[in-house]
This record gives structure tokens, C-alpha cells and sequence, in this order.
């Protein structure tokens, strides 16, 4: 049986991809950025630990313009509280009891140097949607 990262499993996560094959090529080291997302999910199962609803959605889509692709991730947890969201991306700011607070950090500079960015929205009715945005390049490159 393939495990699920994060233990999304065993945490009773339903996960969801929305994976859209027409996209434009994006360059970037596969490897960091399948780190960032699995990051992202890990993150968002534990945000849904003590949520009844626990749905996971991993989505990629361009932008309107066309000029990057997006990925998404978005969760129905708890979602994030005002004092932490406006240092997010900080290094050593986190609300677990446990863990270092250096993971979204780290996905910011990851992101950033593929010359890209990354947001958190809050996702409706609850829980949170990471974005992350890279810069598409021509098929010719």
C-alpha cells in the first residue's frame, strides 16, 4: 500500500488533487518544489487534526493572464489566527506545541528563488488556501 505523506491517512484526511494537464512550463528544480508542497500538506493535516471535516485539495491551474501557473493547497482546518498570519513566513513563528517554525520560511525561499511567491488565503467556510505562484516560461526556452 503507498503511504500518504504526512500521515494523511492515518489522520483521517480525504485528499483531493484538481491537477490540470494544460499548463505552461514552469522552470524549476522538481524536487524543492514537490518539497514545498508536500510541506504544505503535512502543515494542513495537522491544521485539520481537530476539524470534523478534514478535506484536502491540491490544485494547479494558470493564472489569468498566463503568465504563471498556481498551485494550491487548501485545507478546511481551524485556518490562521490574526497574531500568527502576519508573520507567517517568518522563520521561528509558528503555533504548534512542537516543531521548530522554520517550514514555511524555508517554502518562501524555495519559492522565491525560483522566482515565484507564495500566500495564505483564508478558505471558505473554514480552513486555509496556500498559493503558490511560479512564472511560467515559453515552450522555446
Amino acid at each position: 500500500m503507498h503511504r500518504l505523506p504526512g500521515g494523511l491517512l492515518e489522520r483521517g484526511v480525504r485528499l483531493r488533487f484538481d491537477i490540470h494537464r494544460d499548463l505552461n512550463l514552469v522552470l524549476a528544480d522538481k524536487v524543492q518544489v514537490q518539497q514545498v508542497v508536500l510541506n504544505l500538506m503535512r502543515n494542513a493535516a495537522e491544521a485539520m487534526e481537530h476539524s470534523e471535516r478534514r478535506d484536502l485539495t491540491v490544485a494547479t491551474h494558470r493564472t489569468e493572464n498566463g503568465a504563471a501557473d498556481e498551485i494550491q493547497v487548501a485545507d478546511t482546518g481551524a485556518g490562521i489566527a490574526p497574531e500568527i498570519a502576519l508573520r507567517l513566513f517568518q522563520p521561528f513563528n509558528t503555533s504548534k506545541a512542537t516543531g521548530m517554525g522554520i517550514g514555511l520560511s524555508v517554502c518562501r525561499e524555495i519559492v522565491e528563488a525560483h522566482g515565484g511567491r507564495i500566500s495564505a488565503t483564508a478558505n471558505q467556510p473554514t480552513g486555509t488556501v496556500f498559493t503558490v505562484t511560479l512564472p511560467t516560461v515559453a515552450r522555446d526556452a
